[in-house]
């Protein structure tokens, strides 16, 4: 053909031996991430946001960051726990390489379960390396996790709470960086990989969640217990099991219909003045949010509203918001060092998952909404929703304000509470007698003390002016 190019057969045969090899390499099955991927690596654009909060400070638990020399000084204590674990389970009359045999065989039949469990394995290609850093960070984990069971219930597991000699419990600094690496999204094993451990060593210790659980508590709140997952239902990993753990109580439709409803931010100091009381929330978990509205006096039978459109319209009115209360509930969060990383890796497990509740992404949008400024954050400290323990409230600020970038929301777990919470506002913003009385709310009833004394006050006026006017009155 006129004008075309005349192939160049070396040129030719190269394209055809790199597009060969593509084909052949992408349909190995072990290139491609598998369907049954749950342990990723973190987009990098959030972990560049801030790395630190992704990346092992102590101990490597998997094959992302096995070979990481910073690491390689808990490998050995990783194996004392190993052989401490392993040879308390031996039964009598087992021998040592009989038990051994019985559990290494248990791991290499998990090992290809496994395997297919993270996104990128490539460290550890040889399956018997693989099944070793699985059985050995397997029961590390399993081990930590009994001596602190043994800590906290000497009567149960027949121990004592002396933990001077232990190298990881015994050191506060130690034991705080290896929990916070054990919560860290590229730093787990498979929970099917602990179960089998569990069933070969410490069945008889009540169950493995059970054994998580105590072991890590209520990272967000350590006074709200922390609710227990269905013992039916297998967690990914323990980040994932933990993830369940804070599942509200209450699903809707609503939530998931309505994926792309726009947030309009309304911070928490706007809030307050405009007559929103901020509460402790008393739920049963730690995402049940409330925001309602309820009527001190009424003379339509003496029945307080609450939470309904009916109950919004009649506070509307200009009456019912003369008598109204408004409270926004949300169960405390206390803000510790370990907060943050705890919080991108659960944000970041929701953003690799699709398929996954996105309640902790939610909230993380819910106080973005809320905090704008160190006011904001000091509103929230006062109303018992935030236990500042960070150095200042501005940390506490930019915590809640970059936990959200960069981060997709696919559903907003709390959209019917803040649709209320816009709702009034919009409401608050059209009457000037709404925003003046709730200013003098604010100020003058913002508890009984103050509603008891500005009472005794206009009663004390009260009594003056009929005294003054019987006064006038005698002279004529």
């Amino acid at each position: 053909m006129a004008g075309s190019l005349a192939r160049n057969p070396v040129t030719e045969e190269a394209l055809h031996s790199s597009i060969t090899k593509i084909i052949k390499d992408y349909s190995d099955n072990k290139a491609q991430p598998s369907s049954n991927a749950s342990i990723y690596r973190v987009p990098q654009k959030l972990r560049k946001l801030k790395e630190s909060d992704y990346t092992p400070l102590i101990v490597s638990i998997g094959p992302y960051h096995k070979h990481d020399e910073r690491l390689k000084d808990m490998e050995d204590q990783k194996k004392s726990y190993t052989s401490s674990l392993l040879s308390r389970v031996i039964e009598p009359g087992q021998t040592t390489d009989a038990a051994i045999k019985e559990i290494t065989n248990k791991i290499l039949d998990k090992a290809a379960d496994a395997r297919s469990c993270y996104t990128a394995t490539h460290e550890l290609d040889d399956d018997a390396r693989f099944a070793e850093m699985l059985l050995v960070d397997g029961c590390f984990i399993l081990e930590l996790l009994y001596r602190r069971q043994k800590a906290d219930h000497p009567q149960k597991v027949g121990g004592d709470r002396q933990l001077i000699g232990d190298p990881i419990l015994g050191d506060t600094a130690v034991f705080l960086d290896v929990r916070r690496d054990l919560l860290l999204l590229e730093n787990q094993i498979p929970m099917f990989v602990l179960q089998t451990l569990f069933e070969f060593s410490l069945v008889q210790l009540s169950t493995l969640p059970d054994l998580i659980i105590n072991f890590f508590g209520n990272m967000l709140n350590v006074k709200l217990r922390i609710r227990k997952v269905a013992k039916t239902k297998t967690a990914a990993h323990i980040l994932g099991l933990l993830h369940d753990c804070y599942l509200p109580y209450y699903t809707t439709a609503l939530e998931r219909k309505n994926t792309n409803h726009q947030i309009i931010k309304h911070f928490a100091g706007d809030l307050d003045r405009a007559g929103v009381d901020f509460k402790e929330g008393k739920g049963r978990d730690q995402m049940c949010v409330n925001f309602s509205t309820s009527c001190r006096f009424s003379f339509l039978g003496g029945t307080s509203h609450r939470g309904t459109t009916e109950s919004r319209r009649c506070c509307y009115s200009w009456f019912f918001q003369l008598c109204g209360r408004t409270s926004f509930e949300i169960p405390k969060l206390c803000l510790y060092d370990s907060t943050e990383p705890f919080l991108r890796n659960l944000i970041a497990f929701e953003q690799c998952s699709p398929s996954i509740s996105h309640h902790i992404t939610s909230y993380a949008f819910l106080m973005d909404a809320l905090i704008r400024t160190e006011k904001d954050v000091k509103v929230l400290v006062k109303a018992g929703v935030l236990e500042n323990q960070l150095s200042t409230s501005g940390n506490a600020r930019l915590l809640f304000n970059s936990l959200r970038k960069e981060v997709a929301l696919g559903e907003f777990t709390f959209l019917p509470q803040w649709r209320m919470v816009e709702d009034y506002c919009d409401s608050y913003e059209s009457k000037n007698v709404k925003r003046n009385w709730a200013e003098l709310k604010r100020y003058y009833f913002s508890n009984r003390w103050a509603f008891i004394s500005v009472i005794a006050a206009f009663t004390l006026f009260t009594l003056q002016v009929i005294q003054t006017i019987y006064t006038v009155r005698s002279f004529y």
